[in-house]
């Protein structure tokens, strides 16, 4: 791994403590948080939400009378290129389940994207990423 992302992982790292720390614990039936750092050699940002009710984005179609949600975002860019991935997870009221994870990735070198979904039980509702076209991948 390059020594520039590696040395911004670390930074975001410490700084969510350091956030948590000073904010408290208390109990809620929502989390959020973010974090994001810049400098001369790239940027990185990483944001997490659970809730126990109710969707990430607010989107009626995904995520809507979920009984519990978690999702994740990262995202970090340098000169030799930029990554990101996320995890989207829920259940709903009806006992369905539905987990979503996906990365991107470019560089001097190539390219690569994947996307895995899968739910079971419950109503389904199709979440759409930007890979996605339909019900089939670009």
């Amino acid at each position: 791994m390059n020594r520039t992302v590696r040395r911004m992982l670390a930074a975001g790292a410490i700084a969510l403590p350091l956030t948590l720390g000073a904010a408290g614990i208390a109990s809620a039936d929502t989390y959020a948080d973010s974090t994001a750092a810049a400098g001369p050699y790239g940027a990185f940002h990483s944001a997490t939400y659970a809730s126990t009710h109710g969707s990430a984005d607010g989107d009626e179609d995904y995520g809507q009378g979920s009984a519990a949600v978690y999702y994740e975002e990262n995202a970090a860019a340098t000169e030799d290129g930029s990554s990101s991935d996320y995890t989207y997870a829920d259940s709903d009221h009806r006992g369905g389940v539905r987990y979503v994870h996906g990365e991107h990735a470019a560089g001097p070198e190539g390219a690569y994207s994947s996307h895995v979904s899968a739910n079971a039980g419950g109503e389904h509702h199709h979440h759409h990423s930007p890979g996605l076209v339909g019900d089939r991948e670009r």
